[in-house]
């Protein structure tokens, strides 16, 4: 689970609540990679919401961004790349839930990229693609979770 003691975690929280998931709490929580029990346990509000560090960061974003941010493309891949770097230290060590979510990003980044390439115009020759490495970690990781699967059940 991730930790709002690590500057990151407030730091993709802040992001990803004021950007894709649109100020909605439970998406943003799932987005950074959180357990469902937590987010719809009720702790969320009184640890996350409440922790002063997240309401900086996110009145921060707010300023910045004039309090609202419009749907950008380039703002959406690099959140979701963001969020991808902070999840794979985890899914490496064998969180299932930062696999899963891990899992999620990319392929919310391959949806982006190829919709998009093909429909919009955006000044860019190439979608953005997965490198080697992250298409090896992926294949990695869901062998994992599949033969964690296989030996419970």
């Amino acid at each position: 689970m991730p930790s709002i003691k690590d500057e990151s975690t407030v730091e993709a929280i802040a992001r990803a609540f004021c950007g894709p998931c649109k100020r909605n709490k439970t998406e943003t929580l799932k987005l950074v990679g959180y357990s469902e029990s937590y987010y719809n346990g009720g702790r969320s509000a009184e640890v996350v919401w409440g922790n002063d560090r997240i309401r900086a960061a996110i009145a921060r974003i707010d300023k910045e961004t004039g309090g609202k941010r419009e749907h950008d493309r380039t703002v959406s891949v690099e959140l979701l790349r963001q969020n991808l770097v902070l999840l794979s230290e985890r899914a490496n060590n064998g969180d299932i839930q930062a696999i899963q979510a891990r899992t999620a990003v990319i392929r919310e980044l391959n949806a982006i990229s190829n919709l998009h390439s093909s429909t919009v115009f955006d000044g860019h020759d190439k979608p953005t693609e997965l490198s080697p490495d992250e298409l090896d970690v992926l294949r990695a990781n869901a062998k994992r979770l599949t033969d964690l699967k296989l030996r419970t059940g």
